[in-house]
């Protein structure tokens, strides 16, 4: 068993509850964590993980603001890694400690996005299947980062995806707080978005996590 007591697995939805919870306890296998955790509206009582009653979320931009600025109250560990139900952990093997060298880490998003941050640098690591430590997501309370919605060339927006909020509009104010975005060599390691053609950095690598409902991995669950 690989032990990690100062990273929480996380999930936060109001939708596909069971496969939400499938995807938390598939996601434990070989791995002890600090805690589980799930952050819902659903009267449920899943073994193992502790269930953190919310409003009912009716919308991705809600689930955004609450991914932005409400974690924190619900991860006491340094770290937390959050899943979804069609992105979750798939391979514990491949999980190394490097990781936690960086304030986020996740799967890469294609060239095609054509995500660039203010200083004009295309943005590849993002996907929310993620590491995020405990300083990246207490920053945008307690620097006050406004929300306003991100919008890219008319393909995400205008709207919020929270990882892209973070990891592409208000990645200067992250970095700027001394926050580290994992390279790409390295979040290639860590997961992989499933895409056609798919992302060459992945090519020959076993994933620790994916991200994907059409992906192979979510039959697993």
């Amino acid at each position: 068993m690989i032990n990690l007591p100062n990273v929480t697995l996380i999930a936060v939805s109001s939708i596909k509850i069971e496969r939400t919870i499938r995807a938390l306890e598939y996601s434990c296998r070989k791995i002890n964590f600090g805690e589980v955790k799930f952050v819902t509206h659903a009267d449920v009582n899943p073994k193992g993980i502790s269930v953190e009653k919310i409003p009912q979320i009716k919308s991705k931009d809600e689930f955004s603001k609450i991914t932005v600025y409400d974690l924190p109250k619900y991860v006491n560990t340094d770290y937390c890694i959050l899943v979804q139900y069609d992105g979750f952990i798939v391979n514990p093997e491949q999980w190394t400690d490097e990781f936690l060298n960086y304030d986020w880490v996740g799967p890469l998003w294609t060239t095609g996005h054509n995500y660039f941050d203010k200083n004009g640098n295309q943005v590849r690591v993002g996907d929310g299947i993620s590491l995020r430590s405990k300083k990246l997501i207490n920053l945008a309370s307690e620097v006050n980062i406004p929300w306003l919605p991100f919008t890219n060339n008319g393909q995400h927006g205008p709207g919020y995806w929270e990882d892209s909020w973070i990891c592409v509009k208000n990645r200067h104010i992250y970095e700027e707080n001394g926050c580290k975005f994992a390279p790409i060599d390295l979040a290639a390691r860590w997961g992989r978005e499933l895409h056609n053609p798919p992302i060459p950095e992945n090519e020959g690598i076993t994933p620790f996590v994916f991200h994907g409902r059409k992906d192979p991995y979510m039959e697993l669950i």
